[in-house]
């Protein structure tokens, strides 16, 4: 087993502090994206030894995310990383998000890669010779990198887009997938995936960024992600019909797993879904809470233990 190589640095920037008070969870995902590119560049694998794949061209089906610190403006951090697993049709990467200064882990992620052709079709086969050569390459998982609430293989459950209509699950108000949001190819970048999910016009007309409470004895609240699975399920491709969905599927005393999908409004598929774990932070003590009990009836409302 190797070990891991540190992949990027960075600091955080006051533009990345989001409405809770520290660096927003897309940013985490910017910098383990550019340890993933950074990672392919270092295996040097031109053609992957088939036909037909574009060097530096890949596709991320599923990306994994266990958010363990809040990062604050100016803070220092490092990606380190590396390959888990290899096979024939991809591979797997890991990567943790440093602080170097507080010694601490921010965040721990879960790439994997395929590599399709233009169309985004089954990948082709890497050559035999290319996956023992990895193989030789891999780290191993340490424990606090493994998800705690997320199965990142699990299967993605979704309800019909008439169901999600008729209960109302609806975020954002339908939309088009815009050209800045794709590559040359007409694919929506990897970067720009959550642009898909949690982008557009809120339904209600309010701040599309992170919602802040008030708490009843004093002080706000906000919900504070602690894990978080992105599946791709079909291509995502600039000029599509798209709106965003989503439902609480299970509840806790402090956390809630929220269900969330993005579909095609032409075909009714779903293209995109995400599983996302969070917790209830009380934002002026910088602790997790109860959940507060009119927030919790609210929820219940709308609880989907059906799509859990």
């Amino acid at each position: 087993m190797e070990d891991l190589q540190r992949l990027h640095e960075s600091i955080v920037l006051d533009s990345e502090i989001d409405a809770l008070g520290h660096m927003n969870v897309r940013h985490y995902g910017e910098r383990a994206l550019a340890a993933t590119a950074r990672l392919l560049e270092a295996l040097d694998l031109p053609g992957l030894g088939v036909a037909g794949v574009t060097p530096g061209v890949y596709d991320l089906p599923r990306l994994y995310t266990r958010y363990q610190r809040e990062q604050l403006a100016g803070a220092p951090l490092e990606v380190h990383g590396g390959i888990v697993d290899v096979t024939e049709r991809g591979l797997r990467f890991y990567h943790e998000l440093r602080n170097p200064v507080r010694e601490e882990i921010a965040a721990t992620f879960m790439h994997d890669v395929r590599f399709p052709d233009a169309d985004l079709e089954e990948p082709p086969v890497i050559d035999r010779a290319i996956v023992e050569a990895l193989e030789a390459r891999r780290i191993a998982i340490p424990d606090h990198g493994r998800p705690r609430s997320i199965d990142l293989d699990a299967s993605t459950k979704a309800p019909s887009l008439e169901d999600a209509i008729e209960h109302g699950m609806a975020m954002r108000k339908p939309r088009v997938i815009e050209a800045e949001l794709c590559d040359e190819t007409g694919r929506v970048s990897a970067e720009h995936r959550p642009f898909i999910m949690w982008g557009g016009e809120p339904l209600d007309g309010g701040d599309p960024g992170p919602p802040v409470y008030d708490l009843e004895g004093g002080g706000r609240m906000g919900w504070a992600s602690l894990e978080m699975r992105s599946v791709r399920l079909a291509p995502l491709r600039q000029g599509a019909r798209i709106q965003s969905f989503g439902a609480p599927v299970e509840l806790n005393k402090k956390t809630s797993l929220r269900r969330f999908w993005v579909f095609d409004l032409d075909s009714g598929q779903p293209l995109l879904a995400n599983d996302v774990v969070d917790i209830a932070l009380h934002l002026d003590e910088r602790r997790a809470i109860e959940i507060p009990e009119k927030m919790r009836v609210q929820l219940e409302r709308t609880l989907r233990t059906d799509l859990r």
